[in-house]
C-alpha cells in the first residue's frame, strides 16, 4: 500500500462525494495495526459554519452494539457471565414471555433471540424519559417471532436487554460501566454513554433531507436505547477502538479483552445468525458495522487480514434512499453515503474489494415528490367525481375508499418493521405525507359514504 499517495486522494474522493450527495459535514479515522495513519474533518457542525474536526462528536448508531457486546464479553471473561446462561437466569422478567425461558445471552448478542425488528422500534413509542429498568416492566406485553435460536433478526431490543444485563452483572450503571471499562483505558476522552453529557460537551443536532429538503432536526431522546444505537463519540476517539479490536484487545500498555475475546466478537456466532457475530457483522475478509440514528451515520470496517480499520461518521443521515440501495453487507446499514468508505477501502487496497453503494441525489427526491402529487391530485378527482356521481355501490365504497386504506395505515409500519412513531422521526417527511395521505383516503370515504347514505335513504325518510 502506497500510503503516501493513497492518503492524497482521499481528500478528492471525500469532497467529491460529499458535494455530491450534500454532506454537511464528516469525520474520518483510519488506522494501521498500531497507528493511526489518518484523521480528519470535513465540513461543518452546524448552520453557524463550525469546521467538524477529529474531536467533534457524532452519535453512532447502531455502531454502539460493537461497544455493548465488548463490555459483555469482558464479563465473561471476569468469571462473572456466561454468553450461554439463560436471560431469565439475570432477568426473571423473561419467564413471563412465551418461550423466553429459552432465551439465553448469545442469541439476544447475534440476533436469534426471536425479537422482532418491529419490537425493537416499538421502545420509540415509549415515555423517552424511561430508564433501561422502566423497560422491562412491558418484557410480559413482548412476543417473540420466531423460536429463539431458529433464524436471525436484528432487533434493537436485544441490545437493550443487554445493556441491563451490564448493569444487573456489573452493580454499574450502563454509562458508568462502558466508560470506565472501555472509554477510559482506551484514552477516549470525547465519549459518551450520557446523552446530557454528550450536549455539554458540544454535540450538535444533525440533519436530514425531509421530502429533499436538507434539515436539522431534533426529537426526544430515549436513553434505554443507548446501549443499542446512542453512544457518542469523536474520530480521534473511535480510531483508538479501530486499533483495540485489530489488535487483539490491546491499546498502547491496557489490555480490555483476550484475543480470543476479540476474534469471538468478529466472528459469526452461529448456523442461523447469518453473517452476524456478537456486535459485528463477519464477512471474511471484512469485519464491519454500521450505525444510523435518525439524523447521524457511522460505518466502521476491518480488514484484519491487513490490519487496516477505517471509521467514518457523518452528521446527516438519508434512511429512505438508504432503504432503496442494495448494499454490500446484508443488513449492515447501509446508506448512499457508505460509497465514500467503499471508495477509499478500495484506494487503499489498490483493487476493488467492494463496490460502491449506488449515490442517490436530489432527484431521486423529486420524482417521490412527483409521485405524492401526482396520487394527491389523481385520488381527490377520484372522489370527488365519484362524490357527485348517482352510480355507487355501499359495498365498493366500503371496501374500496375506507378499508383498504385502514388496512393499509395499519400494515405499512409493519412492512417498514417500524411503529408510525418511529417512522416520523427516520423518515421525517416521507412518513407524514404517507399517513396523511392514507388519512386523506379514509376521510374521501367516509364523505363518500355519508352521501351515499343520505341519496338512499333520506328521499324515503322525507317522504
Amino acid at each position: 500500500m502506497n500510503n503516501h499517495l493513497n492518503l492524497l486522494s482521499i481528500d478528492n474522493i471525500i469532497q467529491e462525494e460529499m458535494k455530491q450527495l450534500k454532506i454537511p459535514g464528516l469525520a474520518i479515522a483510519i488506522v494501521s495495526g498500531k497507528d493511526i495513519i489518518y484523521l480528519k474533518g470535513f465540513g461543518k457542525t452546524n448552520e453557524s459554519g463550525d469546521k467538524v474536526t477529529e474531536k467533534t462528536v457524532f452519535y453512532i448508531g447502531s455502531s454502539s452494539k460493537s461497544f455493548t457486546a465488548m463490555a459483555i464479553m469482558q464479563l465473561v471473561e471476569g468469571g462473572v457471565l456466561n454468553i450461554d446462561d439463560f436471560v431469565f437466569q439475570y432477568i426473571p422478567q423473561f419467564k413471563c414471555i412465551k418461550n423466553g425461558k429459552t432465551v439465553t445471552v448469545r442469541q439476544l448478542l447475534n440476533h436469534t433471540s426471536g425479537f422482532s425488528t418491529y419490537e425493537g422500534m416499538k421502545i420509540f413509542n415509549r415515555n423517552p424519559k424511561e430508564s433501561l429498568s422502566q423497560v422491562l416492566k412491558y418484557l410480559s406485553s413482548v412476543r417473540l417471532s420466531r423460536k429463539p435460536g431458529a433464524s436471525y433478526e436484528y432487533s434493537n431490543l436485544n441490545y437493550v436487554i443487554l445493556g441491563k444485563i451490564i448493569e444487573i452483572v456489573s452493580g454499574m450503571t450502563f454509562d458508568n460501566y462502558v466508560v470506565s471499562k472501555i472509554f477510559k483505558p482506551l484514552e477516549m476522552h470525547c465519549s459518551f454513554a450520557n446523552h446530557q453529557k454528550a450536549l455539554d460537551y458540544g454535540l450538535e443536532k444533525g440533519v436530514q433531507p425531509v421530502l429533499g429538503l436538507i434539515r436539522q432536526t431534533e426529537y426526544e431522546f430515549h436513553p434505554e436505547i443507548i446501549p443499542a444505537g446512542y453512544l457518542a463519540t469523536c474520530a480521534e476517539d473511535m480510531a483508538k477502538y479501530l486499533i483495540v479490536n485489530l489488535n487483539g484487545g490491546c491499546y498502547k500498555n491496557s489490555r480490555i479483552l483476550s484475543e480470543d475475546g476479540i476474534r469471538t466478537l468478529h466472528t459469526k456466532s452461529s448456523k442461523t445468525s447469518e453473517h452476524y457475530g456478537l456486535g459485528w457483522f463477519d464477512y471474511g475478509e471484512l469485519v464491519h458495522h454500521g450505525g444510523s440514528c435518525e439524523n447521524y451515520h457511522t460505518n466502521m470496517m476491518l480488514l484484519p487480514s491487513k490490519e487496516i480499520g477505517l471509521a467514518i461518521m457523518y452528521n446527516i443521515n438519508d434512511n429512505i434512499s438508504g432503504a432503496l440501495i442494495k448494499g454490500n453487507f446484508g443488513s449492515g446499514e447501509t446508506v448512499s453515503y457508505d460509497r465514500i468508505q467503499s471508495r477509499i477501502i478500495n484506494v487503499l487496497m489498490q483493487e476493488d474489494m467492494v463496490s460502491p453503494v449506488i449515490a442517490r441525489n436530489n432527484e431521486f427526491y423529486k420524482k417521490i415528490n412527483i409521485i405524492f402529487v401526482s396520487t394527491f391530485t389523481l385520488t381527490t378527482i377520484y372522489g370527488l367525481a365519484l362524490l357527485i356521481s348517482s352510480y355507487i355501490y355501499l359495498p365498493m365504497l366500503l371496501i374500496i375508499d375506507f378499508l383498504i386504506p385502514l388496512l393499509f395505515l395499519v400494515s405499512i409500519p409493519r412492512v417498514f418493521k417500524a411503529t408510525w412513531k418511529a417512522l416520523f422521526r427516520f423518515a421525517k417527511g416521507f412518513a407524514h405525507i404517507l399517513f396523511g395521505f392514507l388519512l386523506y383516503l379514509i376521510l374521501i370515504g367516509i364523505m363518500k359514504i355519508i352521501v351515499l347514505v343520505g341519496f338512499c335513504f333520506l328521499p324515503s325518510f322525507l317522504s
